[in-house]
């Protein structure tokens, strides 16, 4: 699937990112990849499990550091089929 970011939501997920710490920012790269990689919603929550919701047409993912706290949510909304657009909010 295609994943851009949410329009208007560039500056702030650029900035959220950016204030994770590393293992965090990779865990948001690993799943941007799964999401691009993975033919389905569904599909992606099968390789997420519980770190993602959906709901409808939108979803969450919670990113994690050290593998148990929440530090950033990557949010988003299916756009047809083949487009998802995505925003992360950093927590804390």
């Amino acid at each position: 699937m295609q994943v851009v970011i949410k329009p208007g939501k560039e500056a702030s997920t650029t900035a959220a990112i950016s204030s994770l710490p590393s293992l965090a920012r990779e865990e948001v790269t690993d799943v941007i990849d799964i999401l691009v990689n993975a033919i389905s919603l569904q599909e992606a929550k099968e390789i997420l499990l519980g770190d993602m919701v959906i709901e409808g047409n939108s979803f969450s993912v919670s990113i994690k550091e050290n593998f148990q706290f929440v530090v950033a949510g990557l949010l988003g909304e299916s756009e047809g089929e083949d487009m998802l657009m995505i925003e992360v909010i950093r927590y804390g």
